[in-house]
């Protein structure tokens, strides 16, 4: 608490965040609008604009290519081709990131994190950010968690299966990308739904629940074969209402624990198996 008073507090002085040398994954206390005022422009972590070559690439491969082929460099290639720029914009795309023997290229490295971020933005629509909807419009908590799952169904099982496991590698990406980018995507959803606000540790415990429901409905995902994904949306619903309603932060932890790494552990097995 006293960090994110100190960031606050920082921020209404300065009008800029104090910046960390260690992992990004502290936040304001809430969302601040500020973080979405240049959301045309560029979407952080990102570091290029939404009407920039590389951002039509990523976009035109996450639609096009990636349900085909995954998030490879193949996929990237391919859609580099199919909008007529130069293989070179392979290492631009990539520039951001620092190579590393656990993924395929930087380029895939930032495929992964233009996935994250934009859809992590697109959840919440411009108006609710600005507080324009009615009280009675305000989504609710499991809605903006079911609307973030519906997001990558287009992606396909095969597809998720690699998001996932190439996220699940302890590397430079997890810590710095994947991480971050999953609380404040439990940020979001709690701040902006109709879920009741709490301070101090109950907002981090809350945080907690909503990130491992969040992870846990993904990893159910990646294998589930009913039409349309809708077990998963089922399960997303049972596991929310377990952790949120129930009071069951801190039960399922072991539970959860054991389940994501042996998850994890077998889809990173089967994503180096490729190679």
């Amino acid at each position: 608490m006293m960090l994110n008073r100190f960031f606050t507090a920082s921020f209404k002085t300065t009008g800029k965040l104090p910046q960390l040398s260690s992992l990004n994954v502290i936040r304001c206390y809430h969302p601040i609008s500020t973080e979405y005022d240049n959301s045309e422009a560029v979407l952080e972590p990102l570091t290029y604009k939404m009407d920039s070559v590389q951002s039509k690439i990523l976009s035109h491969c996450i639609k096009e290519k990636v349900p085909h082929y995954g998030f490879t460099e193949k996929a990237l290639v391919s859609s580099i081709n199919d909008l007529g720029y130069d293989s070179t914009m392979l290492s631009i795309i990539g520039s951001p990131n620092s190579p590393s023997i656990f993924h395929s290229s930087p380029a895939t490295m930032e495929l992964l994190k233009y996935n994250l971020v934009t859809k992590r933005y697109s959840l919440i629509t411009p108006e609710i950010r600005g507080g324009l909807v009615n009280k009675s419009d305000i989504p609710s908590l499991e809605t903006l968690l079911l609307e973030r799952l519906k997001m990558d169904k287009q992606l396909g099982s095969e597809a998720l299966k690699g998001l996932m496991g190439q996220l699940s590698i302890p590397s430079q990406l997890l810590m710095e990308v994947a991480l971050p980018e999953l609380f404040r995507l439990s940020d979001d959803m709690i701040y902006f739904s109709k879920e009741k606000d709490h301070t101090d540790m109950a907002w981090y415990t809350k945080r907690l629940g909503v990130s491992l429901t969040y992870v846990t409905s993904k990893l159910f995902m990646t294998q589930d074969k009913s039409a349309n994904f809708e077990d998963t949306m089922d399960f997303a619903k049972w596991k929310l209402n377990k952790v949120m309603n129930l009071g069951d932060y801190y039960n399922n932890v072991e539970e959860y624990a054991w389940y994501t790494v042996m998850t994890s552990f077998n889809l990173i097995k089967s994503q180096f198996s490729k190679y």
